[in-house]
């Protein structure tokens, strides 16, 4: 139980997902009903954590990185892969959009576009939180990151911006990595923004493609 209080936003964004999955789903599985019940996980834990982090102050944080554990790092790689598996099932979805009708492959070709951009925003959310606790609940508490003008105790709104710097530009920006921790962290969310960009931009070309 202590488990899923701690972790009760991956949780409800878990079961909205399977809930849209199973309405959706009569009996046989297909790609459209997977990527439909992502997006909804997707945006539903987004919402949340943004709202618990516009509404969070250092303390709050603070205490919440306490209680990082093992589980913290399954479900980074969890919702990481699940980020991943949402870029295939667009690239299924668009290799199918080729043979239908044009108004069906526009939606399709929309669709992509959607899940693309709740994907993105999910992943570097996901990161913004997992800096935050990093740095506030790691071996070094308060080191990792060295933000600008001697902030030394940053709430969620520089952990954003640390993050979604990353996210557009794929560069740190004025914030420093310090520790081996920290460092390793960034260059796996700055590879896998890399792939995302990249996606987004070869996308943009196939719906341009779609369209004409």
């Amino acid at each position: 139980m202590e488990q899923v209080r701690r972790h009760m936003v991956f949780f409800v964004a878990l079961v909205a997902g399977l809930v849209t999955f199973l309405l959706l789903t009569s009996r046989e599985v297909n790609p459209e009903n997977l990527i439909v019940a992502w997006n909804v996980s997707a945006v539903v834990f987004t919402v949340f954590t943004w709202h618990r982090m516009l509404r969070a102050s250092v303390a709050s944080i603070r205490k919440r990185a306490e209680d990082l554990d093992f589980s913290d790092v399954i479900l980074l790689a969890l919702s990481i892969a699940a980020a991943l598996a949402s870029i295939a099932g667009i690239a299924i979805e668009l290799h199918t959009a080729r043979e239908a009708e044009a108004g069906v492959a526009l939606a399709r070709a929309l669709g992509a576009v959607a899940t693309i951009l709740i994907s993105w925003a999910f992943l570097h959310t996901l990161f913004t939180v997992h800096y935050a606790h990093r740095f506030y609940g790691g071996e070094a508490k308060g080191e990792g990151l060295k933000f600008p003008e001697d902030i030394e105790e940053p709430g969620y709104w520089d952990f954003l911006y640390y993050s979604f710097t990353i996210g557009v530009a794929s560069q740190t920006a004025d914030v420093a990595t310090t520790t081996v921790t920290m460092r390793k962290l960034t260059l796996l969310h700055s590879v896998l923004s890399f792939l995302f960009n990249t996606t987004i931009l070869a996308l943009a070309i196939n719906v341009g493609a779609s369209l004409l």
